[in-house]
């Protein structure tokens, strides 16, 4: 009898043991379906982000509550996004499928975020969201991005960046007349993107959201890079020049969850 309730024992310490062991396997599969939702509280650094080219825009954090990146100097267009160039992206590295949604993103004053500039002289002012392979070595992103397009002031650029040439459009003057809005960005099945727009949905319900699809289609213009399983999306502010320069690109929150 003795022999056998031994065994007993050896068999539920092993079976404990064993579960023990998964235990971290099974949360590190679990990491791919978790939602995220930042709201950026308090202030201070960002909270878990990879940040790529952090040098070319360093005013970057948590201000009372939301992103905030000063871009006060551009000399050399170091901000810039646009062909060769890549400015500063602070992101999440995100498995497809995906739906990205940035609230309330655009552009602001040095002294009221909340407040656009004019768009006078027609400024290169810009902040919204990007999406970058994997590699950050690899010139190759979409990005849709709030804010003032030269001439086309208050509007939402889409561009595609493959292999370092830019292919980029807009939905229109005054579109935005606030300089912001919410974007969203599924990453599909087939790892393509489709990309949505809407004024801010301040209510904090997202069944208030009412999406329109960029250009009507959700397709940004050109070609797009084409993306692995895995690729970074986060938020970007940058300008063209210096016209406009100082201003703020400010988002309230992101949310990045598995599509339904």
């Amino acid at each position: 009898m003795k022999y056998y309730s031994l065994l007993f024992v050896l068999f539920i310490a092993l079976s404990c043991s064993k579960k023990e062991d998964e235990t971290p396997l099974q949360n590190e599969d679990n990491q791919d379906n978790t939602d995220i939702t930042d709201s950026f509280d308090g202030s201070g650094a960002l909270i878990d982000f990879v940040t790529n080219n952090a040098s070319s825009l360093p005013d970057v954090s948590r201000l009372s509550g939301r992103y905030r990146a000063a871009l006060t100097d551009n000399s050399d267009n170091k901000t810039l996004h646009f062909n060769q160039e890549q400015g500063r992206l602070d992101a999440k590295l995100v498995a497809f499928p995906f739906e990205f949604i940035a609230r309330n993103i655009g552009i602001g004053t040095i002294e009221n975020s909340q407040i656009a500039p004019t768009s006078e002289n027609n400024p290169y002012n810009f902040a919204g969201v990007q999406v970058h392979v994997e590699d950050f070595n690899s010139i190759n992103s979409s990005h849709v991005v709030v804010g003032h397009r030269g001439a086309t002031g208050f509007t939402i650029e889409g561009k595609n960046t493959l292999n370092g040439d830019s292919s980029v459009n807009d939905i229109g003057e005054n579109t935005v007349p606030e300089g912001r809005a919410d974007i969203r960005i599924v990453g599909n099945k087939n790892k393509t993107i489709t990309v949505y727009w809407q004024l801010p949905n301040l209510t904090g319900h997202s069944a208030s959201d009412n999406w329109t699809a960029y250009n009507g289609t959700g397709n940004l213009p050109g070609t797009a890079p084409t993306y692995g399983d895995n690729v970074y999306v986060g938020l970007i502010t940058y300008a063209f020049y210096t016209t406009g320069v100082p201003f703020v690109g400010t988002c309230d929150a992101i949310e990045i969850k598995k599509p339904n």
